[in-house]
């Protein structure tokens, strides 16, 4: 089932407050070729993954699905890539204000492009199509469709 960024977050949040074994946590990142982060989140027992797109400087929305157990497979995925520091912050509920997450990721577009492919490979197009669409409603706001033009001028520009 597809859920918001946030439900997932709250899904996790509860996982990772119950967790025993949270130093067999992962996280995996890339960005597929239209520019949206793939993030996977793996705790001993399940694989998440979110699908996000950058929007502003500091805002990003996304949706995302519990993909199953995680085999062996995937937990090779989940070794491949360069070791970078991780952050994602989500609106919480009127008793949090915001559940932070922050460590360090692995991040190999090839590995997740590969999770993508092969392990939830009929629900990418689903994710793009309930981004494309909330993308669509955020543009009728003149001044977030100006932000989003200069997110996406932003991410074109080549660092020198």
């Amino acid at each position: 089932m597809i859920r918001t960024s946030t439900e997932i977050m709250e899904i996790l949040k509860r996982r990772w407050d119950k967790s025993k074994d949270r130093d067999e946590w992962r996280v995996l990142s890339g960005r597929n070729p239209r520019g949206r982060y793939d993030i996977f989140i793996s705790s001993p027992d399940r694989v998440w993954q979110l699908k996000v797109e950058q929007v502003d400087r500091d805002k990003a929305f996304g949706f995302g699905l519990e993909v199953g157990k995680p085999d062996e497979e995937m937990k090779k995925l989940f070794s491949h890539g360069a070791p970078v520091p991780f952050g994602l912050i989500s609106p919480h509920t009127k008793n949090n204000l915001a559940i932070i997450m922050a460590g360090i990721q692995l991040y190999s577009s090839d590995s997740a492009y590969s999770l993508c492919r092969d392990f939830v490979s009929e629900k990418q197009a689903e994710l793009d199509e309930r981004l494309d669409r909330e993308i669509e409603r955020m543009k009728s706001d003149p001044l977030l469709r100006y932000k989003y033009r200069e997110q996406k001028e932003r991410e074109e520009r080549p660092y020198l």
